[in-house]
């Protein structure tokens, strides 16, 4: 099927661009800043963990999407779901991981030099409350989870199913950890940002 074969020169060359993106991004703010903008957190506790799960199934992805260019039959492996084998499917998820990443920078050019991946307790960026963050508390975390979703369908499999359940779980729990760092640092102006601004949606 000519979709499947587009779909996966797609896939390779998407995330490979995503990982150059953050590679780029990150050296940027480094510079700008003078420290890493990514915060891993302390070995053992649940900031710690969402990133390594985020940063164990970035590059699982990366290598799965890469190894089936030169390796077709490697989706056997990964499960594949026959039932959502379909070009319109792979198409929509293709689309979706698109939207997500344009979504992603545009909300790293709102941000400059302020985003951080992780957070501190201590830091000198300031409590966006305005444009996309005006209709959620969280609208990058937004835009990641649609684009576990769009894999999902890109590339219907097992794999791709584990890592949309993961992702979930993982942004759900940084998005929590990342609240109490953010209450602790502004204190009754996060407080009153809490009370009128939903964590996900528009509409409580």
């Amino acid at each position: 099927m000519a979709t499947v074969e587009l779909t996966r020169w797609f896939l390779a060359l998407f995330f490979l661009s995503v990982a150059l993106f953050y590679l780029t991004r990150i050296t940027l703010v480094k510079r700008k800043v003078g420290v890493s903008p990514v915060c891993y957190g302390k070995f053992g506790t649940l900031h710690w963990a969402t990133h390594t799960v985020f940063r164990v199934f970035r590059t699982l992805i990366l290598t799965v999407c890469i190894a089936r260019l030169a390796w077709p039959d490697l989706d056997k492996y990964l499960l594949t779901f026959d039932a959502l084998w379909y070009s319109e499917i792979f198409l929509l998820g293709s689309c979706i991981l698109v939207v997500s990443f344009s979504t992603i920078i545009a909300l790293h050019l709102f941000m400059g030099a302020d985003w951080r991946s992780g957070s501190r307790a201590r830091d000198d960026t300031r409590l966006y409350t305005t444009g996309p963050f005006k209709l959620t508390r969280n609208p990058m975390m937004l835009a990641v989870i649609m684009g576990q979703v769009g894999l999902f369908l890109a590339l219907p499999s097992m794999f791709t199913l584990v890592c949309l359940v993961l992702g979930v779980w993982a942004v759900n729990a940084q998005v929590r950890v990342e609240e109490r760092l953010l209450l602790q640092r502004f204190g009754a102006e996060y407080e009153m940002y809490l009370a009128r601004t939903s964590r996900w949606l528009i509409f409580r």
